[in-house]
């Protein structure tokens, strides 16, 4: 009598018509046959619930995605679509019809009504209630700017985020949230120099976030921070002059995050919208060194202290996070004082302590911090190469909180308490306080040199240059400056031209 067949066997015994016993992942026929089991797909599978943060209904418009820019999709050129030309934006419906032209920024008296509901509170009193938006699947052209988005600049925005929630949820979530999609799409563009394209999926952005700020509910939605985060780096990029950076989405998300903070900031960016307080912090300090004003900031907010680490202990993102956001906090506390300083202090001694204080809080984080953040090399370049020290690091945030370190220090130098003039000339002998400031400018410049991929410590020094540009003299140094800036706007799109038509005035009144 022949043996029967399982019902429920593997592939392999049900081919060969044998009784199998049913044992994954190698059942016993297979085993001492030494066949390969294979096992049907509609066998039980283990399910993992896919993760949906915060959010809430958007309104979805009847038309969910542009047709490809010129030049991006070699198969469609020729065709003509039923709403005109992709070559004339004007044509272009991307907003409700009431909407003729680019939406002004947030308004801030829009948002106040609503209450403040702490972030780390209850995760339960924070949900709101939602369904998913979804769209199509992704035209090759889209899918290509999210590509971008996720291969190349939200590493910009993870910068001191060893999670890299941008990268990994932001990119995610966009495939099924038109307003994160577009304000994506807007972004890559803008960096690709599609401007066309970049100009109306921004319009078409903020077409969607009007209706919201009416809701009550806007200030607890992450994806409606990291939007109009990505929004303002949008807004970045298309800085040419001195004064030309209107800072429109800047604030609009000063007015969300006072709206929905709490009183305590956690370093580490355990959730997506504290990820977006962090990119806001860094964004109002490049603002902050260019205008050389106190960063718009509530430093009235708690930093909950990073995590002790051992040396030899493993290394934890939450922890090379905490820590390399803590030196962030603690440089755009540092910028506020310099630049504010004599509204808050009216007696020169309570300025001092507050000096001395900071101080104490940029060499504490420097002692302390975990060994991983130090560098894997440090020296003088080799002869002949550029002026600047080599500094070689591990990861992006080490790279940063360098940077960040240096800036604070180089502040505090700058503006140390003491009868001296503000504007001082540099047709001179370079006295030592100044040849010290030099010390921690160079030190930033060789990083930035050594580290070319990360990208937002290059625009911290370009940013900073205006704090300590005046005092670089040596033209070898200039030189090698002006390369980095110059290259940084080739390769990266972010606008420079003007900073060094800046440098170059200030150099040619030596």
């Amino acid at each position: 009598m022949g043996r029967l067949r399982s019902r429920h066997g593997c592939l392999t015994c049900r081919e060969r018509h044998v009784k199998c016993d049913e044992t994954r992942s190698t059942c016993g026929q297979c085993l001492r046959q030494q066949r390969p089991c294979r096992w049907d797909d509609s066998s039980p599978q283990l399910k993992i619930k896919r993760y949906q943060p915060r959010r809430m209904d958007y309104p979805v418009s009847n038309e969910q995605s542009l047709p490809p820019p010129e030049g991006d999709n070699p198969s469609m050129k020729g065709l003509s679509y039923p709403f005109g030309s992709i070559q004339q934006p004007d044509s272009i419906s991307c907003q409700p019809p009431s909407l003729t032209s680019p939406p002004r920024a947030l308004s801030i008296s829009d948002l106040c009504q609503h209450e403040s509901p702490s972030q780390y509170g209850d995760d339960s009193a924070m949900s709101v209630d939602w369904i998913t938006p979804t769209l199509s699947a992704l035209p090759r052209w889209e899918a290509s700017y999210l590509h971008h988005f996720s291969t190349h600049l939200a590493r910009w925005l993870d910068c001191t985020d060893a999670s890299r929630q941008f990268t990994l949820n932001v990119t995610a979530l966009a495939k099924s949230l038109p307003i994160l999609l577009y304000a994506v799409i807007s972004y890559a563009a803008r960096h690709l120099g599609h401007n066309n394209t970049a100009d109306q999926f921004q319009e078409k952005c903020i077409g969607l976030l009007i209706p919201l700020l009416s809701t009550e509910t806007i200030a607890n939605d992450e994806t409606i921070l990291c939007a109009i985060v990505i929004l303002r780096v949008c807004e970045q990029l298309s800085v040419t002059v001195i004064g030309g950076d209107q800072e429109r989405h800047l604030a609009g998300l000063s007015a969300l995050l006072k709206t929905s903070q709490g009183r305590q900031v956690d370093p580490s960016t355990p959730t997506l919208s504290q990820a977006a307080f962090w990119v806001y912090v860094r964004q109002c300090l490049f603002n902050a060194c260019v205008n050389q004003q106190p960063p718009n900031l509530d430093f009235e907010l708690v930093l909950i202290p990073p995590p002790r680490v051992v040396n030899g202990q493993a290394v934890d993102v939450k922890s090379e996070t905490a820590w390399a956001n803590t030196m962030t906090w603690i440089c755009a506390t540092v910028v506020h004082f310099c630049f504010r300083g004599s509204v808050l202090y009216s007696e020169s001694s309570t300025r001092m302590q507050r000096w001395h204080e900071l101080s104490e809080a940029v060499e504490n984080w420097n002692k302390t911090k975990p060994s991983t953040f130090d560098p894997i090399w440090s020296g003088e370049p080799e002869p002949g190469a550029n002026p600047f020290p080599e500094t070689w690091f591990t990861a992006d945030w080490h790279v940063m909180a360098f940077g960040f370190y240096h800036l604070a220090r180089m502040l505090l130098k700058v503006y140390c308490p003491s009868p001296r003039f503000a504007i001082r000339s540099i047709q001179r002998v370079v006295p030592e306080s100044d040849e010290s400031i030099m010390e921690h400018a160079r030190a930033l410049c060789g990083v930035c040199k050594s580290s070319p991929g990360t990208v937002p410590s290059l625009i911290t020094l370009c940013h900073s240059t205006f704090i300590w540009g005046p005092l670089m003299t040596d033209e070898r140094e200039q030189t090698s400056l002006i390369s980095m800036l110059e290259d940084l706007e080739a390769s990266h799109a972010w606008p420079t031209a003007w900073i060094i038509d800046a440098l170059r005035d200030e150099w040619s009144r030596c």
